[in-house]
């Protein structure tokens, strides 16, 4: 059982010898090919039999093969384990297999995404038919607990009931809303879950239709 990226899985792992169990939502980012900007190369079928350098040889390999002919010749993949950005404008690369977050250091290396190859986030895994499966179930729960809480917040507010529709229509929660009654029978309260951020929308349209004593509530880890 581990954390990993799925590119380090498709670089390193045959799949039979790994199951991913969930994708936690983090350290999104994709693997693209890229070359120099003054290059203009808008065809990543150019690069083929061309000099590639890369931390994922094994991705970079795979991906230009179908590119390649006999008159392209071998794809000549070369690895580095750092600082991938720099070998173009070192002049030992034609185009480069690297990781794009943000693209802030892509750009300030002069390259751009001729074509991306993957999109890659942390995941869990573990070994596939594990004895564990309790002990993985219970770590799933706490983990996909903790997410859900981070991207939710609890909304309480008070309606009368004939706008409860409108009300509900509005926060129709994760799987479904809480109304319960209040001492004034003419009014309920209302409790569901908000994506944090449209929170602040919602609040807002609940205002307009007559709620009120909205709030809004934090979480702090959660089990659904």
């Amino acid at each position: 059982m581990g954390i990993t990226g799925l590119d380090v899985i498709a670089e390193s792992v045959p799949e039979e010898e790994v199951e991913v169990v969930m994708k936690l939502g983090y350290g999104k980012c994709k693997l693209a090919v890229q070359a120099p900007v003054a290059d203009g190369i808008r065809d990543v079928s150019y690069l083929a039999g061309k000099r590639i350098v890369t931390s994922f040889p094994t991705l970079a390999k795979r991906f230009f093969q179908k590119y390649e002919s006999a008159a392209t010749g071998e794809t000549k993949i070369k690895f580095v384990s750092g600082s991938v950005e720099a070998a173009c404008g070192l002049g030992l690369a034609d185009a480069v297999v690297d990781l794009v977050e943000t693209g802030t250091t892509m750009r300030a290396a002069g390259l751009e995404i001729v074509q991306n190859i993957m999109e890659t986030e942390a995941v869990l895994i573990c070994r596939p038919k594990s004895t564990h499966g309790e002990i993985l179930d219970t770590i799933k729960q706490r983990i996909q607990g903790f997410i859900t809480a981070t991207k939710y917040q609890m909304i309480q507010y008070n309606i009368a009931k004939k706008d409860l529709e409108k009300g509900v229509k509005i926060t129709p929660g994760k799987r479904s809303a809480t109304v319960s009654s209040l001492e004034d029978s003419q009014f309920c309260s209302v409790s569901a879950l908000v994506l944090k951020d449209e929170a602040a929308r919602i609040m807002d349209e609940l205002h307009k239709i007559g709620a009120d004593s909205i709030l809004i509530f934090s979480l702090s880890n959660t089990r659904m």
